[in-house]
């Protein structure tokens, strides 16, 4: 398989938790942006519970029920962890805007799940309708049996309070800034071929030579 044919059948796997009833505008397959910083492990959603544990994950075992000790007995610790992960990457740009608990905050957490692969990560798909922005796991550890594995919707909003979508690809292909309605924003990178059809399906298109809208 092709890595287009690859990224053709995980974006159609997605498409079955498109809500009934909606009309899909645009879909793509997307991550948080490199030089965004990354939200502290607790922060990120739990997701795919039903997949099935890999040979990496039996072996991470271990760790995580120690990091699970340590934090249900010792809460600093646990914002000693997140103030290490979260810290902002030095890279050129400013990446993010709004804090974790805004809306853009929410997006760059459900960007980066946890499952019971840490070496093996799903697939991030954003589904743009004509009522909502939705973003949809797809697993890549199959079953025993050889099967797709599982396929989760995750993290949601109304698509009102999208208010625009900023071509970077200034800075890298495929990157772009997604802005909400309180003003908060965060970057992202759009991965696989045809990445450039997919803002036209937002509501407000801005090129890098466009000012970021003051919201909020």
């Amino acid at each position: 398989m092709t890595k287009a044919d690859f990224v053709r059948e995980t974006v159609e796997r997605a498409r079955a938790f498109v809500p009934a009833g909606e009309v899909l505008r645009a879909d793509h397959g997307l991550s948080l942006a490199v030089r965004a910083p990354s939200p502290g492990y607790f922060r990120r959603p739990r997701v795919l519970r039903s997949e099935r544990r890999a040979l990496g994950g039996w072996l991470l075992i271990p760790f995580s029920w120690l990091l699970r000790l340590l934090t249900a007995t010792l809460n600093p610790f646990e914002r000693l962890v997140e103030a290490f992960t979260e810290r902002e990457k030095k890279r050129p740009g400013k990446p993010f805007h709004g804090g974790w608990n805004s809306m853009a905050g929410h997006l760059a957490c459900g960007l980066q799940p946890r499952t019971k692969n840490p070496a093996n990560p799903p697939l991030v798909v954003m589904q743009v309708t004509d009522r909502r922005l939705q973003i949809v796991y797809v697993s890549r550890v199959p079953s025993f049996t050889g099967r797709p594995g599982p396929v989760e919707a995750g993290w949601a909003m109304d698509i009102r309070s999208v208010a625009w979508i900023r071509d970077r690809s200034d800075v890298v292909g495929g990157d772009h800034e997604i802005g909400f309605v309180d003003g908060s924003w965060c970057s992202v990178s759009l991965w696989g071929q045809g990445w450039s059809r997919m803002p036209d399906a937002f509501p407000h298109r801005l090129s890098h030579l466009d000012p970021i809208p003051t919201l909020g």
